[in-house]
């Protein structure tokens, strides 16, 4: 299975719409999709930044990033299209790994179409645990994402898992995992149904190799849809 390059991943991040197959991908590959993750919580932590905390990057910083892109600007093609050819360094700066590009980068992406909100629920914790916080299921330009915002969770050796599960639990599909912090933002692959899985669960998991639920749930809520 080819991974997603990193610039197709911190593209995503930064609140791109996957397209259907990289959506799947993100799912079903724990790799790419914990790349993905930590780049996400770098963009939700930029974004938390306060702008009079904000200082300009060095000269020679933009001055690299015009140099590559001036050296690529007799292809001008769409920003998808053009993804690999990308300059790492520019890349990095929209980031916000050079601090002083945050403000830029989140001005760029407020344009975007607001989220439509399609269900929210209350996560609320499971016997001997005293986490809480709220699922939501939002549409933007036309891919749905899981949304997850969790306080109080518990220390743990491994890493908790984010789950939609069947009213009956008899079958599940494993989102993806809470990266840095207590929040996340996955895609959901198309083709799922919410009704068919309307409970979100967090779980709590062992860095094991084994991929299945460990019946160890922190949280859970149900979307009603």
């Amino acid at each position: 299975m080819a991974h997603s390059d990193t610039t197709t991943l911190s593209l995503i991040a930064l609140g791109e719409t996957p397209t259907a197959e990289e959506a799947v991908h993100l799912v079903t590959c724990d790799t790419c999709r914990h790349e993905w993750e930590s780049l996400r919580a770098l963009v939700v932590t930029a974004r938390d930044v306060d702008e009079h905390d904000l200082v300009a990057p060095p000269a020679h910083v933009w001055g690299a990033i015009s140099a590559e892109i001036s050296a690529d600007s007799t292809n001008v093609v769409p920003l998808r299209a053009r993804r690999s050819a990308l300059p790492w360094v520019a890349v990095a700066a929209a980031m916000g790994l050079v601090l002083g590009g945050i403000g830029g980068v989140v001005a760029m992406q407020s344009s975007q179409t607001s989220p439509v909100l399609v269900a929210t629920t209350p996560l609320e914790p499971l016997e001997g645990y005293d986490a809480s916080g709220t699922a939501r299921v939002e549409s933007l330009d036309g891919g749905d994402v899981l949304a997850v915002d969790v306080r109080g969770l518990p220390t743990t050796d491994g890493y908790f898992e984010v789950w939609l599960l069947a009213p009956d639990a008899s079958s599940m599909i494993a989102v993806g995992t809470l990266g840095v912090g207590d929040t996340g933002v996955f895609p959901l692959p198309p083709g799922v149904s919410l009704t068919d899985y309307p409970i979100v669960d967090i779980s709590d998991e062992a860095y094991d190799g084994d991929p299945t639920h460990s019946t160890d749930s922190v949280v859970r809520g149900t979307l009603p849809v």
